[in-house]
């Protein structure tokens, strides 16, 4: 007991003497002659690279992703995918509404048009290395020069297998829940990683952000925060905390020169994103604008927007996970950080659930918690890592050789088991029924084609509370009920290349194009509702809009003259509607 009081000291001192080193040498210039050669800098930093990549590869192949199109991606790629030129998705009316993330779209058609696909798969490889190496910043500043390589190698070493697919794969077979989900997740479902790449994974450069100004670097550091909200705009209100924790670290340091530079160098870089936003999806008018925020707000799953049916347990654990983290780093300019999104985030959930309002229900206030989540356990694992670095200290060769195998032993099973799952398609399952009507609807479209799937409308209110990763689970099937998402088909246009008439997943947000996608989904699916569609004013309506294709579900077949078959298995039926 007095031992590790005893190293408890000696670490506090070791603590205290690397930040008064840190302080000291913050501002101190080097001098000419002990600066590096050019040739020393070109090797240091592709030794950096070379360590980046292998980590950023090796945390990619123990996440895991799925293949392309997945989930939120069908929503996200449409409007790059057809700017790129894929199949005749230009024709689709859903791509030709107001792009919510211009820039994100403007990448994809680029990488599509001029490079290739899979480089899709390379840019979320290289964005889990930020996240991986931002979150080794953080654990070097918390180090306060006390980190040594084994203790870096198991911090990675237990983060990597915390996020790993095996670990969450495991725990969705044995308990049905995808607990170490929650680890990296924020409340509401909302998160920085994911399943592949999306406009939201630019979230961890607020992770870089926070770690680049905890070493230091307030304009990196503001740079990055604003980057996260450009590409993606529902960060705009966790870019706006960061930058105020920021400024009144600065201003109390007494850097108030800095501090203004800082905040106007970060208004600069949002300005635009903000500009286009108020222009593009400006109120037509009131009565509309009301409408429509209404539908987003209450119309599509609930586990987004609607605190109350979203907070749970989980999310009350996770809210204490934060908390308890904060305390621990109370001496630190991390608290301020995770204080200042902590508190203004709280602020504004509080605001949204007395008052009600759904345009602050859709800015997503609790948002900031997919950055406070994995923050908080970064923190957690560094204490416990420095915990067990005091108990075990000091250590024999062999005791240190014991452990540098235990972590790399860790780390191999993380990435065997991540491969594993990929292989054998363990984990991104998606309703492998519809593929061969999908494969001849892609192989057989033409231009001018509109097609009609039967959409369905979930039963929202039904369902537990909460929300929860599906991406190790068994898909949901149609004949289900109480689910959050109707997933069948959600996957045609980008499959197939063909336009669609409407879907539920995938949705405008320009207050006109929301209230007409509204109609849209309604009248698909009362239409669906019937079995006879003979009627002629039904064959005048189909039309009218432009649809030329219909598909059914075998079991739910229709009626209908004018439609002739052209496709059919076991699951689906695909009609073709004849000229007048």
């Amino acid at each position: 007991m007095f031992l590790s009081q005893e190293r408890e000291a000696n670490w506090e001192a070791a603590d205290n003497k690397a930040a008064k080193l840190q302080r000291t040498s913050m501002h101190t210039n080097i001098s000419p002659a002990r600066r590096p050669s050019k040739g020393c800098l070109l090797l240091y930093w592709s030794g950096g690279l070379f360590r980046f990549l292998f980590w950023a590869l090796l945390f990619g192949l123990a996440y895991t992703q799925p293949r392309l199109y997945y989930s939120n991606q069908n929503q996200y790629f449409l409007h790059g995918l057809a700017q790129g030129g894929h199949g005749f998705l230009r024709e689709d009316w859903l791509a030709n509404t107001a792009d919510p993330t211009p820039l994100f779209s403007a990448a994809v058609a680029f990488t599509y048009r001029y490079w290739h696909e899979s480089c899709f798969y390379l840019y979320f490889i290289l964005l889990l290395g930020i996240y991986l190496q931002a979150l080794l910043g953080v654990f070097e500043y918390l180090s306060s020069g006390r980190a040594t390589a084994l203790t870096r190698l198991g911090f990675l070493a237990v983060l990597v297998f915390l996020h790993s697919a095996l670990l969450r794969w495991t725990s969705a077979q044995l308990f049905g829940v995808d607990y170490p989900w929650y680890f990296q997740a924020g409340v509401a479902n909302q998160y920085l990683l994911g399943a592949g790449l999306q406009p939201s994974v630019f979230g961890v450069l607020l992770v870089l952000s926070v770690s680049s100004f905890l070493h230091d670097r307030p304009f990196r550091a503001a740079t990055w925060a604003s980057l996260a909200a450009v590409v993606h705009s529902t960060y705009l209100l966790s870019a706006a905390s960061l930058t105020l924790a920021y400024l009144y670290l600065l201003v109390r340091d007494h850097r108030l020169c800095k501090a203004l530079f800082v905040g106007l160098w970060a208004l600069l870089l949002v300005l635009p994103v903000v500009v286009y936003n108020l222009c593009t999806f400006a109120p037509s008018s009131r009565e509309a604008f009301t409408k429509a925020q209404y539908v987003l707000a209450h119309f599509r799953p609930p586990h987004h927007t609607q605190v109350d049916r979203w907070l749970d347990g989980v999310a009350w654990a996770q809210t204490g996970w934060i908390a308890v983290a904060i305390c621990l780093v109370r001496v630190s300019r991390l608290f301020v950080i995770l204080g200042v999104c902590f508190v203004l985030g709280l602020a504004l959930t509080l605001v949204q659930m007395g008052t009600g309002n759904d345009t602050l229900a859709l800015l997503f206030p609790w948002r900031v918690s997919s950055l406070l989540v994995p923050l908080a356990t970064a923190i957690l694992l560094t204490r416990i890592i420095h915990h067990l670095a005091v108990w075990f200290a000091p250590s024999t060769l062999g005791q240190v050789r014991v452990l540098q195998t235990a972590c790399l032993a860790l780390l191999a099973l993380a990435v065997l088991g991540g491969v594993f799952l990929t292989y054998f398609g363990l984990g991104y399952r998606t309703n492998a029924q519809e593929v061969p009507l999908l494969e001849y609807v892609r192989t057989c479209k033409a231009e001018g084609d509109v097609y009609l799937l039967p959409v369905e409308v979930p039963e929202l209110a039904a369902g537990k509370k909460g929300a929860a990763s599906l991406s190790f689970l068994p898909p949901p099937r149609r004949d289900l009920q109480r689910q959050n998402i109707s997933v069948d088909l959600q996957q045609f246009r980008l499959f197939t290349g063909a336009p669609i008439y409407v879907d539920f997943k995938s949705i405008p947000y320009k207050d006109v194009e929301v209230l007409q996608w509204h109609r849209r989904l309604l009248w698909n699916h009362q239409l669906y509702a019937q079995r006879d569609w003979n009627d002629k004013q039904i064959q005048g309506e189909l039309r009218r809009r432009g649809i030329t294709h219909v598909v059914t579900v075998a079991e739910r077949d229709i009626r209908c003259d004018t439609l002739q078959l052209v496709y059919a298995d076991a699951y689906y039926r695909l009609y073709r509607l004849r000229g007048p």
